[in-house]
Formats: structure tokens, C-alpha cells, sequence
């Protein structure tokens, strides 16, 4: 039986009223209060923080408060210029909710058995223990150590804390849900924010390469959106076309390419071919809108096929990274074994070159390691969890033109694989039936279970 998601998001907002109407009244006068008595913004937000915090964590319990938090998190990751404090640049407001949210759940993780992808640690820690080798006989350790610490936090411990967390199945669906409306809001904020270099829009990302990257994701996860919220499909649709432009106005070719590599996988994987149809009639305006662009060179300089043709700073980008290219590739012939560190190869725009030259051709086989077993758990997951596999694909292709390796805003969607309970695996149905409920009974705040019914594949249930 399908899930009504309708109306179980109405039921969930007229149950979650009577406790959220009073925590935004309470955290709005507190602000007002305190912004009048101190002068000082800094300090009435965050007491106003800490006061909804709490309200929050009464209201909805510690899961319930978890979960609102890090959808917030996951929603801001896009947005990684966005900054709490404008004078703490490696700090994102999508760090601050994610690490809040990850921190109200400590208590709740703690008093459940352990469950824990076992491959995925060991080949993880063998990579750090690499990294730190590496960095200590490089001629730069605190700049490679530090490098190594944002590996740690920004990749490798998303996948271990949802693996080990593993709540309720459809806390997937509102996480992929959440990051494409992410890249929405970017999208529209990139219309007011400005242009970045050579016309391209940028939003709130600190690159236009990372606006294309951040939407290339999105747009991976709108076929899993699609079959676990048939009932959104006309949002979904809408949050795909965002993403769509997204990569367009940003300018990045890697994010272009990968996008048409994720369309023709998503065929390949689903063997559908109403899919393929569906895909095809879909894309007609975006073909009719590229061959316009094309045609009578409008924003040639600035779009996506634009730069792709050569146009714009696409030739001034390229002789960069060439450079880069080049320089990581000396350094991985100077220490082929254990690499030089991650102090200076990691901008080759190639993150296995880059990985390769900072830890050597063990570490970058450990890392390799790291992605397949990435796509291994999201390959052996039921429908319609096993489409989570495109955007790991997505990041493996558009990896040897991008240097980015450790940002929330790709381990965000990696991790979402390790999210899905281990008992879905196996066909466990029982629970699906039960009303979904988190956090405290009594405050009656419910979240709405927005996937559908756990069918195993016919793709995988042939090939097994």
C-alpha cells in the first residue's frame, strides 16, 4: 500500500502546530528582548539559538530535534559561502546545523547497538593512518595534517555517523528532498548575489565550479525522488529544471557532462523504457534551449556550453589547471609510494591525481576502495534506494575534473547510502506500517513518511 504523503505532511503540520507556533513566538521576543537591552546582534541570536534549541528538543525529542536540524544542514551544504560568522571563513552554516544536529543525537546513538559498516571503517581508517604518514614526512605536516583533520570531518564521518545512526527509512527521502530545494534556494539567491568571474553566477557557493557541482548532485537524486514520492512528482520535476539551470548559469562544463553521463546511467539502470521516454520528452525543452543558446551565441561567455565551446575564461581555466595538473604529476613521480602530503597537489582539478600525489599509489588504491564500497552499499539497497547509486556515479565521473574531495556539500548525498536501515535489506516490512512518529509522543510532532513501499528490485533480483 502506497504511503499518502499528502496527507500525512497536513497531518503533520496541524500535529506540530500546537508546540511550533509557541517555540517561534517565545524565540522571536526573547530575540527582540535581548536585542534591545544589549545592542550587540551577535549576542541575541545566539541566546535566541540556544532558547530554540532547547524548546526545540522539548518539543520534538532528541531524534525529532536531530532531524529537524540536519535537514536544515543538509538544505544549506550548497550554500557554502553562507557563514554564521563572516570572520570564520572555514565555517559554513551548514556546518553549524549538522554539528548541532549530530550532537543532539549523541544520546540516542548511545543507548542503541551498534551498527556499523565494518568495510567501510577499516578501508577509511587505513586511509587516514596513509594521510597522516604522508603528512608528517612532507616538507609542509601542519598544512598536510590539517588538510587531513577537513578529510576526517567534511568526508569520512558523514557515511560513519549515518551508518551507525540508521533511522527510520524515509529520514532518506526528506535528506535528498531537502538538498535539491537547497540548490533551488541557491539557484534563485544567484539572481540577486551577483555574477562571479567571466559572467557566471555564483550564489552562495564560494565558486561557480561548486554551484554546478553542488546541482549536478541535486539532479543525480531526482530519479530516487521520483519513485519515493510519487505523489510530489510535479515538485520534484520542479526542484529537477532548478537544477537543470543551476549547472547551466553556473558555467561548469565537468557539471554538464556528468549531468548527460548520469541521464544515460539512469537508463542503463533502470532498463525501463517508459523511463527512457519519460527522459527523453523531458529533455526536449533543454535541448531546445541549448541549440537557441547555441544558435545565436547568447551567453556564450557565461553558460555552461558556452565555456564547453571555448568561449568565456574557459581557455584562461584550462591553462590553469593544466599547470596544476602538471605540477601534482611531478610531485607523484617524486614520491610515487607514499606521496608528498596534501599541503599543495590538492587544486589539480583531478582528485585521483591529487590524491595519488598526496598519499601515494597505496593511498589513492585505498581511496578508490573507499568510493567503490560508497557504491556498493547503494548498489545492494532495495528500490528505489538503489538509485541513490547515480550521484556516486555522478561524483566518480565529474572526479577527474574537479578538485573538490572533502566538502559536506558532495559527502552529504555520498553518505545518504549508509542512512537506510540494514533491516530494509532484508525485507523488513513490519515497521513500515506503523505510524512514524519522533522525538516526544506527548508533544505530538510528527515527521511524514514520504517514501514508498520497499519493493525489492527486478534489476537486482534477476542479477542475484
Amino acid at each position: 500500500m502506497r504511503v499518502k504523503v499528502v496527507d500525512d505532511a497536513v497531518a503533520s503540520v496541524r500535529a506540530s502546530a500546537p508546540t511550533t507556533v509557541p517555540i517561534l513566538v517565545v524565540v522571536g521576543l526573547l530575540y527582540v528582548l535581548l536585542r534591545v537591552t544589549t545592542m550587540s546582534s551577535f549576542t541575541a541570536i545566539a541566546a535566541a539559538g540556544v532558547a530554540a534549541l532547547v524548546l526545540l528538543v522539548t518539543a520534538a525529542g532528541l531524534e525529532g530535534a536531530a532531524i529537524a536540524l540536519l535537514t536544515v544542514g543538509v538544505a544549506l551544504s550548497p550554500m557554502d559561502a553562507l557563514r554564521p560568522v563572516s570572520a570564520i571563513e572555514f565555517v559554513a552554516a551548514s556546518d553549524v546545523f549538522l554539528a548541532l544536529g549530530f550532537g543532539v543525537l549523541i544520546p540516542v546513538l548511545i543507548v542503541r547497538p551498534a551498527r556499523i559498516h565494518s568495510a567501510y571503517v577499516l578501508a577509511a581508517a587505513v586511509l587516514v593512518l596513509l594521510c597522516i604518514l604522508s603528512s608528517v614526512l612532507s616538507d609542509f605536516p601542519l598544512l598536510s595534517l590539517n588538510s587531513t583533520a577537513r578529510l576526517v570531518v567534511g568526508a569520512l564521518t558523514l557515511p560513519f555517523l549515518f551508518s551507525v545512526w540508521q533511522p527510520q527509512k524515509h529520514i532518506t527521502t526528506l535528506f535528498a528532498a531537502a538538498f535539491v530545494v537547497g540548490n533551488c534556494f541557491n539557484l534563485a539567491s544567484s539572481f540577486w548575489r551577483g555574477i562571479g568571474d567571466g559572467g557566471r553566477r555564483i550564489g552562495y557557493s564560494t565558486h561557480p565550479n561548486i554551484l554546478g557541482l553542488a546541482a549536478l548532485l541535486g539532479l543525480a537524486l531526482i530519479p530516487f525522488l521520483l519513485d519515493a514520492m510519487p505523489r510530489l512528482r510535479v515538485f520534484t520535476l520542479l526542484g529537477a529544471a532548478g537544477c537543470s539551470y543551476a549547472i547551466w548559469v553556473s558555467g561548469s562544463r565537468a557539471a554538464l557532462l556528468a549531468a548527460a553521463a548520469v541521464a544515460v546511467l539512469y537508463i542503463v539502470f533502470s532498463r525501463s523504457v517508459a523511463g527512457a521516454m519519460a527522459l527523453f520528452g523531458l529533455s526536449i525543452p533543454a535541448f531546445y534551449i541549448v541549440a537557441q543558446a547555441y544558435l545565436s551565441d547568447e551567453n556564450d561567455s557565461a553558460s555552461a556550453l558556452g565555456r564547453l565551446l571555448g568561449g568565456g575564461s574557459s581557455q584562461g581555466s584550462d591553462q590553469a589547471r593544466v599547470m596544476a595538473a602538471e605540477h601534482a604529476w611531478d610531485v607523484f613521480q617524486r614520491h610515487p609510494l607514499l606521496g608528498s602530503g596534501l599541503a599543495e597537489v590538492m587544486e589539480a582539478h583531478n582528485i585521483y591525481l591529487q590524491v595519488a600525489a598526496a598519499v601515494g599509489v597505496v593511498g589513492a588504491a585505498v581511496f578508490l576502495v573507499v568510493l567503490g564500497i560508497v557504491a556498493a552499499r547503494a548498489f545492494s539497497l532495495p528500490k528505489p534506494y538503489d538509485l541513490l547509486i547515480l550521484p556516486v556515479l555522478g561524483y566518480a565521473m565529474i572526479g577527474v575534473m574537479t578538485p573538490i574531495l572533502w566538502d559536506r556539500y558532495v559527502w552529504c548525498v555520498l553518505a545518504l547510502p549508509f542512512l537506510v536501515p540494514w533491516n530494509s535489506i532484508d525485507g523488513d516490512e513490519a515497521q513500515d506500517e506503523e505510524p512514524v512518529t519522533t522525538g516526544s509522543h506527548r508533544a505530538g510532532l510528527l515527521l511524514p513518511d514520504v517514501s514508498r513501499d520497499l519493493r525489492p528490485s527486478r534489476t537486482w533480483a534477476r542479477a542475484r
